[in-house]
């Protein structure tokens, strides 16, 4: 190891290579300067040596002076690249005045603190991406839980669908079957008659399976998008259903899927009689698509209850779907999600204010009139 003995000036690499090397990981800047910036004072004999920097206040009132400045003796642009990042500034001290610092070593010192600079930032951007990666590794398992939460839901929901219908005509069609032999063996003039009771029972039950993939997976979806698919919906509903406006171009199949499926669910939540139509819009604000169904004879708090895997899944997607009650008591169902499914969460549609209270009227005791004398 060699001993530098003190006021000794030296390449500004030299002092970065035997004082700001070994300097522990967690020194800040101005540790990490100190030492250029104490060997860029000894070349200057008398004289201060100041680093200033953009985003910090100007040392000693010296920042963006020239040369030509009453006690500023020497001016140093430290650059990244094509970049300033700030300046090295050689000041008269207070016992006199500056000695003339070499250009080199002015040079050389700049280049040396640009260095450093240039790990600083790239430390902070470091910690940076760590702290947004951690972010998104929390974001992605959450999403990951949600959406195995919401297939399980979905899962149990289309076994429903499945079950629950094909059951009953599956008995019908068994009991027809048994009825078709047993007219086949024991009474023959019966047996065109069973067998057309037969064969209508097996038409129930494809027709019932043909629903359910209608609307697993309707065709209007995947030929002519969301609104339209919506709207053949809506028509074979056993409630009137009014539809407005229009979600644009074409996107993806997932977001016009999700879109779909989240509404056909509401479709299902709502009452399916009520005089009041329900009143369907679908609308299209920057990279959002959103669907608003309001509901007059429906309750916000029932829907939110009913939908809430459907919210949850839509949140999962980047989306969100929200209950709210209208001012005039009406239920409001908002569904949206963003055209590209980019793991970003869309807020939505800005919520209705709530409705203004109106106090009671107050009661009014009614006074009977003296009787007359």
């Amino acid at each position: 190891m060699t001993v530098v003995p003190p006021g000794v000036v030296r390449p500004a690499w030299v002092v970065l290579a035997e004082d700001v090397a070994p300097l522990p990981a967690g020194a800040t800047l101005g540790q990490r300067v100190a030492p250029l910036l104490r060997n860029l004072a000894l070349a200057a004999g008398t004289g201060q040596a100041n680093l200033w920097l953009p985003e910090d206040p100007p040392p000693d009132g010296v920042a963006n002076a020239g040369p030509g400045r009453p006690g500023v003796r020497a001016v140093a642009a430290v650059r990244d690249g094509g970049t300033q990042v700030g300046e090295l500034v050689v000041t008269d001290g207070e016992d006199g005045t500056a000695a003339a610092v070499p250009a080199e070593l002015l040079a050389q010192t700049a280049d040396c603190v640009a260095l450093l600079l240039r790990e600083v930032r790239a430390d902070a951007a470091q910690r940076e991406q760590a702290v947004h990666a951690a972010g998104l590794a929390r974001r992605a398992a959450t999403v990951e839980a949600d959406l195995a939460a919401v297939l399980d839901v979905e899962r149990h929901r289309l076994a429903g669908w499945v079950l629950t219908g094909t059951t009953r005509r599956l008995a019908e069609v068994t009991l027809r079957w048994r009825e078709f032999a047993a007219a086949a063996r024991d009474e023959p003039s019966r047996t065109l008659a069973t067998l057309r009771e037969l064969r209508a029972a097996v038409d129930d039950l494809i027709d019932d399976f043909r629903t359910v993939v209608r609307a697993v997976h309707p065709s209007t979806l995947r030929s002519r998008g969301t609104a339209a698919a919506l709207g053949e919906l809506a028509a074979s509903l056993p409630r009137r259903v009014h539809c407005t406006g229009d979600l644009g171009r074409r996107v993806g199949w997932e977001v016009e899927s999700g879109i779909y499926h989240a509404t056909a669910v509401v479709f299902a939540a709502v009452p399916a009689t009520a005089d009041a139509p329900l009143s369907v819009h679908f609308s299209r604000v920057g990279e959002r698509l959103a669907v608003r169904v309001c509901d007059p004879a429906g309750s916000a708090q029932r829907l939110r209850a009913a939908l809430a895997d459907d919210a949850r899944l839509l949140a999962a997607l980047g989306g969100g779907l929200r209950c709210q009650a209208s001012p005039t008591g009406a239920a409001l169902v908002d569904i949206w999600l963003p055209q590209r499914l980019a793991g970003d969460d869309d807020p939505g549609p800005p919520p209705l204010p709530p409705a203004p209270h109106v106090p009671p009227a107050p009661h009014v005791r009614h006074v009977p009139p003296a009787p007359r004398r």
